[in-house]
């Protein structure tokens, strides 16, 4: 199933973006700046770890808003600040 987004791990969280993934890549490069669904402009990471970060918050209400997914009942991952 394709969305109208990507996930991409940026700045210790996995956020989501509509900017289109250069080809012939089917996730973001490294250290690239991509618009995030938060509202952000975030430098994008690469590695096994960088896709364990918590979701943004933001990003997967929009998400979730976008494919008509039901919002989390779950505190939605870690704020930055309470790390």
């Amino acid at each position: 199933m394709s969305h109208p987004f990507t996930w991409v791990p940026a700045e210790e969280q996995r956020h989501a973006s509509r900017d289109p993934v250069p080809p012939p890549a089917l996730e973001f490069p490294p250290e690239l700046t991509v618009s995030a669904l938060c509202g952000r402009e975030v430098v994008t990471a690469t590695g096994e770890i960088a896709w364990l970060w918590p979701t943004c918050p933001e990003c997967d209400r929009t998400t979730r808003e976008l494919v008509g997914a039901p919002p989390r009942h779950d505190s939605g991952g870690v704020k930055r600040d309470e790390r």
